[in-house]
């Protein structure tokens, strides 16, 4: 075909691009090949580093696992951790009769009464509380035991406070508690 050719400076011309296009492609495949090379170097040395930062890291934990199963002190502790493993289901429960208990007291507005301490031990209920008079502590005990929780009252050992109402008056708060009646004596 170059025979043929009546512009030969075209041939020169496209055989001269085809030569820089060749070494683009070269150089570029050396360039690609030099970062490849050096970003796979950078990382085996990482990795590396890592591999011996674990293996140091297993060694420490094989001495303290080592020194732990000897101690006294870790053999303690795993009676204790086994000791809540088995009484947890219980300590649950009672939290759970426990919110229930608190739900049924906070199920009856206390009109007229101000309670100060609920304290719920045991299945035993102590409430402290403050009135004007013993006749809305009755009245809010009722409305209790219309619920379910039987509830005696004592009048409490705290003495009297004032309270002064929105409106300027001074009024007495008398103390008073209700614990819950024991059925037989057992709490």
């Amino acid at each position: 075909m170059s025979t043929l050719n009546l512009v030969p400076w075209r041939e020169r011309q496209r055989q001269a691009v085809m030569g820089r296009w060749q070494w683009g492609v070269l150089l570029s495949g050396l360039a690609t090949a030099a970062v490849v090379h050096l970003v796979d170097q950078g990382l085996a040395a990482i990795n590396q580093a890592h591999e011996e930062r674990m293996a140091s890291w297993l060694s420490q934990q094989q001495a303290l696992q080592a020194t732990l199963s000897d101690a006294a002190v870790w053999q303690a502790r795993e009676r204790q951790a086994k000791h809540v493993q088995l009484v947890w289901p219980r300590w649950r429960q009672q939290q759970w009769r426990a919110w229930q208990a608190l739900m049924q007291v906070l199920s009856v507005r206390p009109y007229g009464v101000q309670l100060t301490v609920a304290d719920w031990h045991e299945g035993q209920w102590r409430l402290q509380l403050r009135a004007l008079h013993s006749s809305q502590v009755q009245r809010w005990q009722s409305t209790l035991q219309a619920k379910g929780l039987v509830l005696s009252l004592k009048p409490s050992d705290t003495p009297a406070v004032w309270w002064r109402c929105p409106q300027g008056r001074l009024w007495r708060l008398h103390s008073f508690e209700l614990h819950t009646v024991s059925q037989g004596g057992a709490s």
